[in-house]
Parts: C-alpha cells; structure tokens; sequence
C-alpha cells in the first residue's frame, strides 16, 4: 500500500524542497538553507531533519543523489546528498498554488489599513 499523500505539505517539507530546486544538498547544507530562509523562524532539529528527509525519500519526494560538482570536495565525505524528483517539484508547485489561493482570500476578508 503506497503511503497516504497529505493534502498540504509540512512546513518543514515545503523549505526542504525549495532548498532542493536549486541543486542536490545534504542534511546540514539543508537544515542551515532552510533556517537562513527563514530568518531562524523555522528551526529544524536533527530529528526532525532526517525523519523529515527519511520520509520524503519513502513519499518520491527526493532521492539520494551524488555530491554536485560544484560540492565536489564534499562527495568523499560520508554526508548523503539528496535532489528533489519530478513527484516532489510537482508537489512543491501545488502546494504554492494553494498558499497562493489561500493568501488571496485572505486579503479579500481583511480589512485594508487606512494608507496602507
């Protein structure tokens, strides 16, 4: 039985794969991306980071991957890297599509501040 897909995507997956649209990463590269990202808004823990990534992998969210060349002093360390599959760039998209929708009903029902 395939595993049940949730209807949105954790915070936590949704700035990992944002991290991995640019190129493949490995764990620490990632939890420092996401944290920069954010502005430290969004703490990721080493538990929370590789259960996290544990699962994306078991999802086709990601895959382990080869260093890229542009971390090639990193590809004889004992680090996994990891880049993101079509199923999680499309799941990434979707997922943008309806925090897009939502943000914009969102300003519909609040009111404007006078100037703003």
């Amino acid at each position: 039985m395939p595993p049940r897909r949730s209807p949105t995507l954790t915070p936590i997956t949704f700035h990992l794969l944002l991290s991995l649209t640019r190129e493949p990463m490995h764990g620490y590269g990632l939890k420092h991306d996401v944290e920069e990202r954010t502005g430290g808004g969004l703490r990721v823990t080493p538990g929370t980071l590789y259960a996290g990534l544990q699962r994306m992998e078991r999802e086709g969210l990601i895959r382990e991957t080869k260093a890229p060349v542009s971390r090639a002093e990193e590809a004889g360390t004992r680090w996994r890297f990891y880049a993101i599959t079509p199923v999680g760039r499309r799941r990434l998209e979707e997922e943008v599509a309806r925090l897009e929708r939502d943000v914009r009903a969102a300003r519909a029902l609040l009111p404007r501040a006078e100037g703003a």
